[in-house]
């Protein structure tokens, strides 16, 4: 037989036994369920924390002014709720013009310093507005000079613009002018209309080396023309175009129009500027000299076909020694007419009749013919 303690030892050995796989269950289920929770929560923070710094990071961004498009760019593949944050405090769509200037002129600070080096300001970049900042007045002080610059001035306005209205003169006049101070381009204002003129191709402006300057001239246009020219060298400037140095019609889409900016458009013509340094205004500070006599010499021999002058001329002669052939027939012709006319009949005078008691004869009719004067 078992002593009492001894069967109150077994039964709490029992119960011991029994309460131990409970025990071990119940603590592994509990850090089973502790690390389950500590990784859903750990989650938790990192995707809110990434969502925080998302927020914050667009938030900043559209402090300096991102566009609705450039916003969506920026976004792509991010939370939604951190881009709704950040649209509900985009300035550019709360605020009015004059705010919008100032965050893009922020946009493009910031752009900067956020380059590797910060020391280059030659970031090709397309202006935020929607043409560039207007050129400066240009002027010429001598007389002579300002002649000749307004006659090729004149020439480019007619030529380029004259189907259409001052505006588009103007944008033409205004390109020339730029080039004029631009180290890319000869530094007059005749020496950039006729640049290239004298090759077959490559010329600047197509008028200078097509013919088109033999054409009649239509006055009421270019006396117009000839208003926009003055203007324009008197210190007027377009602003439209801004320091555009480019322009093409809209007829045509050419290759080179892919390496620059485009400014804007002014009627049929497309005008594009440099990008970076060399279409900043501090490029356009070359003081442009007055036209020479040079250029005025090419301006006026310019786009004539040398073997067309040799047929032109060809023909003045052949048409000078017509009319001298001409003229020397009909002189013969009157000379003969003259030689050969029959001369008048001279009225012979009258016989004196003899009167008695006189020696002396009288003079019936005292009038005597007279051969005409050749």
């Amino acid at each position: 037989m078992f002593h009492p303690s001894q069967q109150r030892a077994t039964s709490r050995a029992d119960r011991a036994a029994r309460i131990r796989p409970v025990q071990a269950a119940a603590v592994f289920g509990a850090l089973v369920g502790l690390g389950i929770g500590c990784a859903y929560l750990g989650g938790t923070v990192a995707r809110a924390t990434t969502v925080r710094a998302q927020a914050e990071r667009l938030e900043g961004a559209t402090a300096a002014g991102f566009t609705e498009e450039a916003l969506a760019a920026a976004a792509g593949g991010l939370d939604a709720s951190a881009l709704t944050i950040a649209r509900r405090h985009d300035p550019y769509t709360v605020a009015g013009g004059a705010q919008r200037d100032r965050q893009a002129e922020l946009l493009t600070a910031r752009l900067e310093q956020l380059r590797p080096d910060s020391t280059r300001s030659d970031l090709r970049r397309a202006s935020l507005t929607d043409i560039s900042a207007a050129a400066r007045p240009f002027r010429i002080d001598n007389a002579l000079d300002a002649s000749r610059d307004l006659e090729c001035l004149t020439q480019a306005a007619y030529y380029e613009a004259r189907g259409e209205g001052s505006d588009g003169m103007r944008a033409v006049v205004q390109v020339v002018l730029n080039r004029a101070r631009h180290p890319s381009f000869p530094r007059s204002v005749c020496g950039v209309v006729f640049q290239g003129s004298g090759r077959r191709v490559g010329c600047q402006f197509s008028f200078t080396c097509d013919g088109s300057m033999r054409a009649p001239v239509n006055r009421a246009a270019w006396n117009r023309a000839r208003t926009v020219a003055s203007a324009a060298l008197s210190g007027a400037v377009y602003a439209g175009v801004g320091n555009a140095t480019f322009f093409h019609t809209t007829g045509v889409s050419p290759s080179w129009r892919n390496s620059f900016l485009r400014v804007g458009q002014v009627g049929s013509h497309i005008f594009y500027r440099f990008g970076g340094r060399a279409g900043s205004s501090n490029a356009f500070s070359y003081a442009a000299r007055g036209s020479t006599g040079a250029d005025v010499q090419r301006a006026v021999y310019a786009g004539i076909d040398p073997g067309e002058t040799v047929r032109q001329a060809g023909q003045a002669i052949a048409y000078t020694a017509l009319l001298a052939q001409e003229n020397m027939t009909s002189g013969n012709e009157t000379a003969a007419a003259v030689t050969e006319a029959p001369a008048p009949a001279l009225k012979p005078a009258p016989l004196a009749t003899p009167v008695s008691g006189s020696t002396q004869p009288t003079a019936v009719d005292s009038a005597v013919g007279s051969a005409p004067q050749v």
